[in-house]
């Protein structure tokens, strides 16, 4: 067992090899209900390190693989039936239902060795860096077999879900970037995951610099631009516009923002406008191809 902060958790590593997967849905399970508690720690027992070590060694051994090789033929039914409601769910913003959507499809499928199974566990590692859930995103592909883990994509999202835990933001963005190209540029893909991994990366993307945000106003009483452009990875323009909306002063002769936290009396700041757009053309699209 492991305990943060009072509250246990029993981590996938401590279960019996011979569990099925509908124990270790049900351990996943518990850890959704505790979400909502305080960041991610750092893994420290042998039981996490362990974890670690194993999607490291997955990434790091496979950096070789053909990258090319047929993902995500022969669809199961149970996985069909689930996209409508996980697209539907993207196009309203409501990654907490997403997450659900694909745990109980993730769950209650009998063999999840098949190739297939990426459809579903991608977008939910993505909905829970939304979220910023983070050792949910780790336990979702820890609990993969080798051979899925072995595969480009779940490289990707290892390397992406590791740098976003450690928080280091001109990596995050990288990554990002990187997992973005590795779709669009893979035709063996289903059409379907690459739409859904799209809109989910400029939402996370987005997500993760007002998070940013709303750290570095809490930390600092002053940032240089040069710094500010490491946090964001955007052109000086759009970080002095995007910082003063966000309430930040910004001092041109020295290139200084004065950090700011929005005032109590204010709405929430506006959500960057990265992946509206993007967003809407996904949902079209992928209505368009379920009803053909």
């Amino acid at each position: 067992m492991v305990e943060w902060d009072g509250v246990q958790e029993t981590t996938l590593a401590l279960l019996p090899p011979a569990w099925s997967n509908t124990h270790l849905c049900f351990t996943f399970n518990v850890l959704i209900t505790m979400s909502n508690g305080p960041p991610t720690p750092p893994a420290t027992t042998p039981a996490e390190l362990q974890d670690e070590a194993r999607l490291a060694t997955t990434e790091a051994s496979m950096s070789g693989a053909a990258d090319a090789a047929p993902i995500l033929q022969g669809i199961p039914e149970i996985y069909q039936s689930a996209l409508p409601a996980m697209i539907e769910a993207i196009g309203r913003n409501d990654y907490k239902q997403l997450v659900k959507i694909a745990e109980h499809t993730d769950c209650t499928t009998p063999n999840g060795r098949q190739s297939s199974r990426l459809l579903i566990v991608a977008p939910m590692v993505l909905g829970h860096l939304i979220l910023d859930d983070l050792t949910l995103a780790r336990y979702a592909l820890v609990r993969l077999p080798d051979h899925l883990l072995s595969l480009p994509i779940s490289r990707a999202l290892i390397s992406l879900v590791t740098v976003t835990t450690k928080r280091q933001h001109a990596a995050v963005y990288a990554q990002a970037t990187s997992l973005q190209n590795l779709v669009l540029k893979a035709d063996y893909l289903d059409k379907d995951l690459v739409s859904m991994i799209t809109a989910l990366l400029a939402a996370f993307t987005e997500h993760f610099r007002l998070r940013t945000f709303a750290l570095l106003s809490k930390a600092y009483v002053s940032l240089p631009l040069s710094l500010a452009s490491t946090y964001f990875s955007l052109p000086s323009e759009q970080i002095i516009q995007v910082a003063q909306e966000h309430w930040w002063s910004y001092d041109a002769s020295s290139e200084i923002f004065t950090p700011k936290a929005a005032p109590r009396t204010q709405s929430t700041p506006k959500p960057l406008k990265t992946s509206s757009l993007s967003t809407f053309h996904f949902v079209a699209d992928s209505v368009a191809r379920l009803e053909g």
